[in-house]
């Protein structure tokens, strides 16, 4: 198997901070303003405390898909979430503003988000894949949407 070398391939998060610049710019103009946030920025918030709308971008972990014959390189498969977070005081108990709202959220950040490729850090664009299912919690909605990134890890030259 023939695995190319990848710059920055061995920081799983390097692709992080380029979804979110590309959320954040793909939903510059949407009002109400939409927060994009990573898993850090969410640790150590109480769910009544975060910010809607928001779009949370999350490492959802990864696959080994092919090793080197010599066990110094893998190509991973990377999971990551783009969650439409939405709340809505109202119908709380039906929950249609709130499946509306993140229903047209979760598609403007998939749109954005499909196809795209971080230079030097992937070796195909992103694909949507299969995602979690939605959950419902005191009037919020969350709507994951998931993606997936090829990465190739390799061994230190040590």
């Amino acid at each position: 198997m023939n695995l190319p070398a990848v710059p920055a391939a061995n920081d799983f998060l390097a692709l992080e901070p380029h979804l979110v610049e590309r959320l954040q710019a793909a939903l510059a103009g949407v009002r109400p303003a939409v927060h994009v946030l990573t898993a850090a920025q969410l640790a150590d918030l109480e769910e009544q405390q975060q910010f809607t709308p928001a779009v949370h971008v999350l490492h959802a972990g990864f696959r080994v898909e092919q090793t080197r014959a010599d066990g110094r390189a893998a190509q991973l498969a990377h999971t990551w979430l783009a969650v439409a977070a939405v709340k809505s005081p109202r119908d709380l108990r039906g929950g249609a503003a709130a499946r509306e709202q993140a229903g047209q959220l979760a598609a403007r950040a998939g749109a954005a988000l499909m196809g795209f490729k971080a230079p030097g850090l992937m070796r195909d664009p992103l694909v949507l894949t299969s995602a979690p299912g939605a959950r419902y919690a005191a009037g919020y909605l969350y709507l994951p949407l998931a993606f997936t990134a090829v990465t190739v890890f390799a061994a230190s030259e040590i």
